[in-house]
């Protein structure tokens, strides 16, 4: 049954181990982790190559400081590129397995936000490169001497690819709803909800949190700003057809408390790092 055929039908009653309440908690927890660990991931790439590149590099949770500053402009280069490019390699190859991937538990979930994240990252960078000349692509831009229309017309085509690549993960989101939901389109639109508004809401509130203070006025406007394009993946989810890999008693609700300990242990290495670590 289509979603529109189907949206005058009476909503289910919600089965047992269904509860939205923890549905919403538990993604809020992948959600968060998921950003937190990208982030992570993020700056240990620019720090590893810092590393090897003899930048003598301090990793805080948000950003990287070089101790060594008389290193060639190739150094620089390459270390603000390390990171947006490992995000990328992040986002494609975590998305193709999120394709294939046929679970609708905390982990799958993980996962498809890790893919998302590092694509948002990726492209987000390319699409502020003509405006944030401090940012890794921005400073790419500056170092590579590029023309400021080459930059402005790069973040044309990276926000409507990223539009298009998280539209066309509503699907994979939709898997995470439950079965007995999917048809009814104001049910459907209740878990859509929990599942993507709800933990950008709240987990940009608890990211910001853990960041602060933040280096930079970007740093503070990145976590809401960055993830407001899941709305692609939201209205996805809401005309993609039902779901044939949704379980009828979905893992996603009863897992809250592996979930819970993920983003304890994700939040407190992230917050550690906030005095930096030097490598």
């Amino acid at each position: 049954m289509s979603p529109l055929a189907a949206a005058s039908h009476p909503a289910p009653a919600t089965a047992p181990g269904q509860s939205l309440g923890r549905t919403i908690l538990t993604a809020l927890c992948a959600y968060t982790a998921a950003f937190l660990l990208t982030t992570l991931l993020h700056e240990l790439a620019h720090a590893v190559v810092g590393k090897l590149l003899g930048t003598m590099p301090v990793l805080y949770n948000s950003h990287v400081d070089g101790r060594n500053e008389q290193v060639p402009a190739a150094t620089t280069l390459a270390v603000a590129l390390a990171g947006p490019l490992f995000s990328l390699l992040q986002g494609a190859v975590l998305l193709a397995l999120a394709r294939r991937d046929r679970g609708s538990g905390f982990g799958s979930l993980t996962l498809l936000f890790l893919a998302v994240f590092g694509l948002i990252n990726f492209l987000g960078y390319v699409m502020t490169s003509p405006f944030v000349p401090y940012g890794d692509l921005g400073k790419a831009v500056v170092l590579l001497g590029l023309p400021q229309w080459a930059a402005l017309v790069a973040a044309v085509v990276s926000a409507a690819l990223l539009a298009w690549v998280i539209r066309g993960t509503g699907p994979l989101f939709l898997r995470f709803v439950p079965a007995a939901a999917q048809p009814v389109l104001a049910e459907r639109g209740r878990y859509v909800r929990g599942l993507l508004l709800w933990p950008w809401l709240l987990g940009s509130i608890i990211i910001t949190a853990l960041a602060w203070p933040l280096p930079t006025l970007l740093s503070l406007i990145y976590p809401p700003m960055s993830s407001m394009v899941l709305g692609a993946a939201w209205g996805g989810a809401m005309r993609a057809a039902t779901s044939p890999q949704a379980a009828t008693a979905p893992l996603l609700p009863r897992q809250l408390g592996l979930a819970l300990g993920a983003l304890l242990v994700t939040a407190a290495v992230f917050w550690g790092l906030r005095w930096g670590v030097a490598l």
